[in-house]
């Protein structure tokens, strides 16, 4: 779940006087290291939540609230380095910069009073929102869209190549996942997009939309990665975008982020997933090692969903259709979960799939028999239509 502040670039102009523009670039620094903070603390406050497993925000709103964490981080150091460098300013003008007057009556009359003189730092009082610090460079990468494969009936995979990829580096981790953007295309604009500038500039709609994917495979001798994407959505959604791509248009992704990769060496797995999950256990599945045993619960729209799905002999695949259940509402993972026979010998759990479900996975698996080095348990998204957790008999807990 990334979409960082971004600062504004500021040029000190030559004709400034050497302790002006010393001053302005302290205001910078202290200006962007306050932004960095509060991002941090908003960020680390974020995490303990989904943990506790509180209410989580949307994309879209924790990118708004870290935008505004930053930005009462920088404004609360930036009064605050205003105040130290006045009051040095200060005394250091008392000490070493008052006036000598002339002792001839004629010339006093002319000559600047120490209470009147106004200090370099009152002149230069710009207000926090109009201030700028010094920008960093956008980090998004632009391949170009090689090709396209329907996976299935709701799932496409797109393949982005670039000479170089881009800049792009792989991070070699299982979790390894991106931000793809997406922007109208009515609107001309051209990537990359400078995400802080256009929310200035464009309405909340118009914004470049983003969302974060499981990056497949990346192939490094023939400079392609590839992809996987559910396909639905409203128009401006990036599922909608995924539905209509074309080869020869941009492919907009973040530098590659990822959060924790489990072992892969329990003696028996369980994995999980909905549609917008799949990547990531279809991915973990393609790196368990061949003697790996266990079985994978993927739920899918409709029959017509299922897709090949390279795994170890000993692992299962059972997918499980929700037919006339839309996406989010489902218990069909849950309820096989729950039914489902297990060894006794630890068990790695690897599951990623909305966050009720997810909910539901960590009730039944608490106080089971599980390898925690291997087991990792993830929400991928919320419904946000006001869904009651799954209800389970307080016995099932004891499934493991």
């Amino acid at each position: 779940m990334s979409k960082h502040y971004k600062h504004r670039g500021h040029h000190v102009s030559s004709a400034i006087p050497a302790g002006e523009r010393l001053t302005l670039e302290v205001l910078a620094i202290a200006e962007k290291a306050g932004a960095k903070a509060g991002y941090a603390v908003a960020k680390e406050e974020l995490y303990r939540s989904i943990g506790n497993n509180n209410e989580i925000l949307n994309e879209q709103e924790t990118e708004e609230l870290l935008a505004a964490a930053q930005r009462a981080g920088s404004a609360a150091a930036l009064l605050a380095a205003r105040k130290v460098i006045d009051k040095t300013l200060r005394s250091s003008f008392r000490s070493n910069a008052e006036p000598q007057l002339s002792a001839d009556p004629e010339t006093v009359a002319t000559q600047v009073s120490p209470k009147n003189y106004e200090e370099p730092l009152a002149q230069y009082s710009p207000s926090l929102g109009n201030f700028q610090a010094p920008r960093k460079k956008v980090e998004q990468h632009v391949l170009t869209i090689t090709r396209i494969e329907q996976l299935s009936a709701n799932m496409v995979r797109i393949i982005g190549a670039a000479p170089d990829l881009a800049g792009f580096r792989s991070n070699s981790a299982l979790d390894q996942y991106v931000k793809v953007y997406v922007a109208d295309p009515e609107l001309g604009l051209v990537p990359p997009y400078d995400i802080h500038a256009l929310r200035h500039r464009l309405p909340r709609e118009q914004v470049p939309r983003s969302k974060s994917y499981t990056i497949r495979w990346v192939d490094t001798a023939l400079n392609e990665l590839s992809i996987d994407f559910v396909v639905h959505g409203d128009p401006g959604t990036v599922g909608h975008w995924a539905a209509h791509a074309k080869p020869g248009e941009p492919l907009v992704i973040s530098p590659a982020r990822s959060k924790s990769s489990p072992s892969l060496d329990a003696q028996y797995y369980v994995l999980a997933a909905d549609e917008a999950g799949l990547p990531a256990i279809a991915k973990v599945l393609e790196a368990l090692p061949a003697q790996a045993q266990g079985v994978a619960l993927l739920e899918v729209a409709e029959a017509t969903s299922m897709f090949d799905v390279k795994h170890p002999e000993g692992v299962v695949l059972s997918w499980l259709p929700r037919n006339q259940d839309p996406a989010g509402r489902s218990h069909v993972i849950a309820e096989a979960l729950r039914t489902l026979p297990l060894p006794t010998a630890p068990i790695g759990v690897i599951a990623h799939a909305e966050r009720s479900t997810v909910k539901a996975i960590n009730h039944i698996t608490k106080y089971g028999n599980l390898d925690k080095r291997a087991t990792h348990i993830s929400s991928y998204w919320t419904l946000r239509e006001g869904r009651l957790g799954v209800n389970l008999p307080r016995h099932s807990t004891q499934l493991f």
